[in-house]
């Protein structure tokens, strides 16, 4: 593999003059242009292409700060045809007396290592004040053990943002699934939650482990990384999918070896000219593109803190998609760079 250096996305992004354009195209005409969806398996409700993970700042206010920059995030996709947010998973909070303590947490977080007590997410506050917690899909997370803490996990999430129902509940990387899978199955059956499923990040859990969890507890969704440097579940996790009419979620895009480097890879490159045939317009289009190609996937849900982030996002639900030999050809072309 080439050595790189890092360099995060907005550094990349003011190297673009196509998605400096894309962040000023006002966002009501762009929600015009129509985002496009698909239809959820088995159903008949459709669900845009692209929506919007969790930053850190949905978890909790920055020190010394305001939650502006989260709900003008909120604004602009949801104007700009977004309809999905995988909302924070409750947390075990360390009070952030700094900046730099949030980015403790958030990590804290995302390695279940957290203290025990539990905190709510900014998030539902935020959306209730825009009043569009009844106007969006909406993903929670049990990453909790035990049945009494799923479970109270699963209800605080509901009354959080402002619900009598959530849309999707997971469980995150099957945790303690003996004991907390049977909380969502009652939790659907009682109403309260519409749709459930698992969630995997990083390829925590084996392809084999996450094929028999589908194919033993029939989930509505699955939510696992993948991308053209993750390709391994296009062998037999999508097509198993597409067997079972499972619906999948996909997360971590930009997910490249494990500092997320995509856009180290991409920095200083020009997009490839056949690019311009399925109406991409930047590197961070070409990897959600890809994703969105494959016809198992129903949508990408992308974290980002930027508001012309998330523009350029949704952009890859806009226009023509590769088909087969392009994806081969896109992937072949990433791996060039690699």
């Amino acid at each position: 593999m080439k050595r790189y250096d890092s360099i995060s996305r907005r550094d990349f992004l003011t190297r673009s003059a196509a998605v400096t354009a894309l962040g000023t195209i006002p966002l009501r005409s762009f929600a015009q242009e129509g985002l496009q969806s698909r239809v959820i398996p088995g159903t008949d409700e459709r669900l845009p292409l692209v929506g919007l993970g969790s930053p850190d700042f949905f978890y909790t206010t920055p020190a010394g700060g305001n939650n502006n920059d989260a709900s003008e995030l909120v604004r602009a996709m949801y104007e700009a045809g977004g309809r999905l947010i995988d909302t924070p998973a409750f947390f075990r909070p360390i009070p952030p007396e700094t900046a730099e303590d949030v980015d403790v947490l958030a990590a804290a977080i995302a390695a279940e290592e957290a203290p025990a007590e539990v905190a709510l997410p900014v998030l539902g506050t935020i959306l209730q004040e825009l009043n569009l917690h009844n106007e969006l899909f909406l993903i929670g997370k049990i990453t909790v053990n035990g049945r009494e803490d799923a479970t109270r996990h699963l209800n605080s999430t509901i009354e959080n943002l402002g619900r009598e129902q959530i849309d999707l509940m997971l469980l995150h990387n099957l945790r303690d699934l003996e004991n907390t899978w049977p909380v969502l199955q009652e939790a659907k059956a009682e109403g309260k939650v519409r749709y459930i499923g698992v969630s995997e990040a990083s390829d925590q859990i084996p392809n084999e482990v996450l094929e028999n969890f589908m194919v033993n507890y029939n989930p509505d969704f699955i939510m696992p990384s993948y991308s053209m440097y993750r390709p391994s579940i296009e062998e037999r996790i999508l097509l198993l999918a597409a067997d079972m009419g499972t619906g999948v979620i996909t997360i971590e895009a930009f997910k490249t070896a494990e500092d997320g480097a995509y856009f180290s890879l991409t920095a200083g490159r020009d997009l490839p000219e056949w690019a311009a045939e399925f109406d991409c317009e930047s590197w961070a289009q070409f990897s959600l593109k890809y994703v969105l190609s494959h016809p198992s996937v129903t949508c990408t849900a992308v974290e980002t803190k930027s508001t012309g982030h998330i523009l350029d996002n949704l952009g890859a639900g806009y226009g023509r998609m590769p088909d087969q030999a392009t994806r081969v050809r896109m992937k072949e072309f990433f791996e060039g760079l690699i």
